[in-house]
């Protein structure tokens, strides 16, 4: 807010360039470390600098959720929207977004929490710390604009917290382009190829068709079966990153594990594994149906295609589990087999779009690439969790958890 001088209430005049804002905001910063942080073993120097030097805004955090630090870029922003000192502000009084304000006072104590525990277990060291990112949130803070809110902890003598708060307005805008284009290519395909399948499935069955042309059709028919498997998923994905309109009802899980069991005992038939379900709870999930049978049937029938179908390969017999059970965690529904393994490397990049362990095999099988990248969105639409044990010859377990809040 502006006073009858034309300064604000940090004294800075809004006349001014922004190169002098940030200049003179330089200079409060300085004062408010020096005012609050004092020469107490803290953070360096030169961490303070590289702080300063950043686009986003930087605000240290003490035990009371206030700021005691921030950099220029958060003087510059915040000034423009909050009508208040920021320095001993708490951070729910300048980021006004109902979901974040949800989330914010528990993850933060978390944090915390282990801030202190660390530093009571080990002495604070002179110098920056910085734990991996405990908690991300996008959403719209700021005159409609995207912004990423990631808070980590800093293992300093002041057992402080650092937030940082960056604009992703331009990348999201990005990001929905992408999805747009490939959503529109993929739905513009779909006719054209469906009229070819439509002709070569005519041809391919044509009595008078020459043997020399049924191989070359043949293969057409395979080609264009997995292009429209592939231009299913595009859309598919497309519609879960988009399409918020489906209402989540109550899921009889029991009776859903049911059917997607009756439906991978008729795909086995090809396969012959031993196929086993074990229903130890009753419990429900509050979630869309279709969307969850499609990712847990996606994983039971990539068991069986990377589960061998004799036993010469692996010296055993296939065999695919299903469990569905209750844990203090919440619902947990685990699927696994004694297949041909994943190798550790691979384990954090399986559900990326287009990432295949071993292209040849998967195309063999038939599969697009795409499976578990959906089966990655569905989740997420639940608020479930992935986790993917697996040891390289002797088989793999999809893990999933439904949040306790989900069941009922």
């Amino acid at each position: 807010m502006l006073d009858d001088k034309g300064l604000d209430k940090k004294g800075l005049d809004k006349t001014d360039t922004t190169a002098d804002v940030v200049g003179q905001s330089s200079a409060v910063n300085a004062k408010a470390v020096n005012a609050k942080l004092g020469t107490a073993p803290g953070l360096s120097d030169d961490f303070y600098q590289i702080l300063e030097s950043s686009d986003d805004m930087l605000m240290i955090l003490d035990e009371h959720e206030q700021i005691v630090w921030h950099n220029s870029s958060a003087l510059f922003i915040l000034t423009a929207y909050v009508d208040k000192p920021i320095i001993g502000a708490k951070v729910s009084s300048l980021i006004l977004n109902h979901e974040f304000l949800e989330k914010f006072p528990d993850i933060f104590h978390a944090i915390y929490q282990s801030v202190k525990l660390t530093n009571i277990a080990k002495p604070a060291e002179p110098t920056a710390k910085s734990a991996k990112q405990a908690f991300e949130f996008f959403g719209q803070i700021y005159c409609g604009e995207i912004y990423k809110v990631t808070l980590a902890r800093i293992n300093n003598a002041h057992n402080h917290v650092l937030l940082t708060v960056a604009n992703h307005t331009y990348i999201h805008h990005l990001e929905q382009m992408r999805t747009d284009f490939v959503g529109n290519v993929s739905h513009e395909i779909r006719t054209p190829l469906t009229v070819l399948m439509g002709y070569i499935e005519t041809f391919s069955s044509a009595s008078s068709l020459e043997p020399k042309w049924q191989r070359g059709f043949a293969l057409m028919s395979e080609q264009a079966r997995r292009m429209n498997n592939l231009v299913n998923d595009l859309l598919m994905l497309s519609r879960l990153e988009h399409d918020d309109s489906e209402q989540q009802v109550t899921v009889d899980m029991p009776r859903l594990l049911m059917q997607v069991f009756d439906d991978a005992r008729a795909t086995n038939k090809e396969f012959g594994h031993l196929l086993d379900i074990h229903l130890d709870t009753e419990r429900h999930v509050l979630g869309i149906e279709k969307y969850l049978y499609s990712a847990i049937l996606n994983l039971v029938i990539n068991a069986m295609k990377y589960t061998p179908t004799d036993s010469t390969e692996t010296g055993r017999q296939g065999e695919i589990s299903i469990l569905w059970e209750e844990t203090l965690d919440g619902g947990l529904l685990s699927i696994a087999d004694n297949g041909i393994g994943i190798e550790e490397t691979h384990l954090a990049r399986l559900t990326e779009r287009f990432y295949r362990v071993d292209s040849g095999r998967s195309r063999a099988t038939g599969g697009t690439g795409l499976g578990l990248a959906i089966v990655k969105h569905v989740l997420h639409k639940h608020g479930a969790s992935l986790h993917i044990d697996s040891v390289l010859g002797q088989g793999s377990t999809f893990k999933i958890l439904f949040p306790k809040e989900r069941l009922v």
